[in-house]
């Protein structure tokens, strides 16, 4: 039996965002493009990876560290975002509160990471008729930060691939082009 070949490029991505948002709903649709209604609470960290081959990148193995988002495990994100190449910043679009924790959560990554590229994610758009927070407001907002922005659906797998790809594209152009 050969051996795996050794991808050309390992990268860590972190997923943050307040509790009971859809990270790990989100990250779960990424990896087995599954959706589960009812997953339990991250506690302190669930550690993921998925293998993908990118064109003109090669093999590509992303470890994905999805946080947990209680105010209990905020003392520890420092060390969770140690390594961290880029991250994605989730927020509920139908819990405006989750959408202006944002800033809190982008601070403590820049502050640990730097100027590692982020991606916005607005979680839980199949809910049109519940949605707070509008896309064009959250654009807005992720243009003050220098982020994209992509509206996501966990349930429906709604750009959820587009979102990963987004982040994943960004680490590799930034880390390919020091």
């Amino acid at each position: 039996m050969t051996p795996e070949p050794e991808p050309n490029y390992i990268i860590k991505i972190c997923l943050l965002g307040e509790a009971n948002i859809g990270k790990t709903s989100l990250v779960y649709r990424f990896i087995e493009n599954k959706f589960k209604d009812n997953y339990k609470s991250t506690l302190g960290v669930n550690l993921l990876k998925k293998d993908m081959e990118l064109k003109g990148y090669g093999d590509v193995s992303a470890q994905i560290w999805d946080l947990g988002g209680q105010e209990s495990f905020r003392s520890l994100r420092r060390l969770y975002l140690e390594g961290a190449n880029g991250a994605l910043v989730i927020y509920d679009c139908t819990k405006r509160n989750t959408y202006e924790k944002l800033h809190d959560w982008i601070e403590d990554f820049k502050d640990a990471r730097g100027d590692e590229p982020l991606v916005l994610i607005g979680n839980k758009n199949d809910l049109t008729d519940k949605i707070k927070v509008t896309e064009s407001e959250a654009s807005e907002f992720a243009k003050s930060y220098n982020m994209e922005f992509v509206s996501t659906s966990a349930k429906t797998g709604s750009n959820v691939e587009d979102a990963f790809m987004e982040i994943t594209k960004k680490i590799l152009d930034r880390n390919l082009n020091k």
